[in-house]
């Protein structure tokens, strides 16, 4: 038991000080860390387009050929953009998300009109808004969205690095805590009876 706890608390402070390198440099680099997500992306797009051009050479029971297809097509093609131009494929990605969450806004308020609440509809109506408001907002500025949410990666991992530290230091103590004093004899448990 002790040996699991050391082995978590070194796992946690391990990750716990990736996170926080990795926060760090997306806080202070934001511009590079989003080229470099859209980049990621892009790889990932161009292996499922390749993974789909594959499995569309010969489709499995019940897989359509077309679909596959198309699939690949778009993978492919999708993916050698983002990582040819991962700035105009960035400002695209933020557009689809400001389209999404502006739609996401007029249904909800949409819905709290249309809907018999048991409960007051401003709630429903103030969080439409707000989706409505962030969509436009990064509709309107869609460069200053995407550092935005890498600023917020980073922002988050180092939140999430610090926590992990915290935790790692915690479980370490437990387990020091925990460990036999050196000298000391320790019976065996559960023993069978003599």
């Amino acid at each position: 038991m002790l040996d699991l706890l050391k082995r978590s608390s070194t796992y946690l402070l391990i990750s716990g000080s990736m996170a926080l390198v990795f926060g760090i440099v997306a806080a202070f680099f934001p511009f590079a860390t989003a080229a470099t997500v859209v980049v990621l992306w892009g790889v990932y797009a161009l292996v499922d387009g390749v993974a789909a051009a594959t499995m569309a050479a010969r489709p499995g029971p019940g897989q359509s050929r077309g679909y596959l297809i198309l699939t690949a097509i778009v993978g492919i093609v999708a993916g050698l953009v983002a990582v040819i131009s991962p700035v105009s494929v960035g400002a695209a990605l933020a557009w689809v998300l400001g389209a999404w969450l502006i739609v996401r806004g007029v249904l909800e308020i949409a819905s709290a009109f249309a809907q018999r609440l048991s409960g007051s509809r401003w709630l429903l109506l103030l969080g439409g808004l707000f989706w409505l408001a962030a969509g436009a907002l990064i509709v309107s500025y869609p460069g200053v969205a995407v550092l935005s949410v890498a600023l917020w990666l980073g922002v988050m991992a180092i939140v999430w690095g610090i926590a992990l530290l915290v935790v790692g230091v915690a479980v370490r103590r437990a387990a020091a805590d925990a460990a036999p004093i050196r000298g000391q004899i320790v019976p065996p448990r559960n023993l069978p009876p003599a």
